[in-house]
């Protein structure tokens, strides 16, 4: 079922709306320990007295600290970790640095995708010797970016469709 292009511009604008305040800690480092041995240690708890209070050995709370410094444990045992150090487990998935909001992320995959169409029909032209100015290749681009955006062409996702194959945005 294909979303609707209002319906998806609300969400957009609610995702938006929600992780707003958690793009400005993308900068911030988790601590080379991880989060739990931070934490553990700023409040002064020992790994048995953690362990003590979630239930399980203190050499669990020790393997559990090494995982999360991997990046190989799972929320769920850090959102239980946590909560035994009466703190809450809060994550977010936020753009990455090079972009102010997800509106800038599905820019930039329109004109990734608009350049290389346009590029591709741009080559036949030359060597038809029908090629075309540098600033009406860029107009062309734009403006087929914004088609695309607009009819939300899953190719931007890199899905084909059934009018990709003739090169056309659906």
């Amino acid at each position: 079922m294909k979303t609707s292009r209002k319906s998806l511009l609300s969400q957009r604008s609610l995702m938006e709306q929600k992780i707003r305040p958690w793009t400005a800690l993308r900068a911030d480092k988790t601590p080379g320990a991880g989060w739990i041995k931070a934490i553990r240690g700023a409040l002064g708890m020992s790994t048995r007295q953690l362990a003590n209070r979630v239930g399980v050995e203190q050499s669990s709370i020790t393997r559990l600290e090494e995982r999360e410094s991997l990046g190989k444990v799972t929320l769920e045992r850090l959102a239980t970790v946590a909560k035994a150090m009466d703190c809450k487990l809060i994550y977010a998935v936020v753009p990455n640095d090079r972009f102010g909001d997800l509106e800038m992320i599905v820019d930039e995959r329109a004109r990734a995708l608009a350049r290389q169409l346009v590029e591709r029909t741009e080559h036949s032209m030359r060597l038809e010797k029908q090629g075309t100015n540098l600033h009406d290749i860029d107009e062309r681009i734009t403006t087929l970016a914004n088609h695309l955006k607009t009819q939300m062409d899953a190719r931007i996702w890199g899905e084909r469709t059934a009018s990709s194959a003739d090169g056309h945005a659906k």
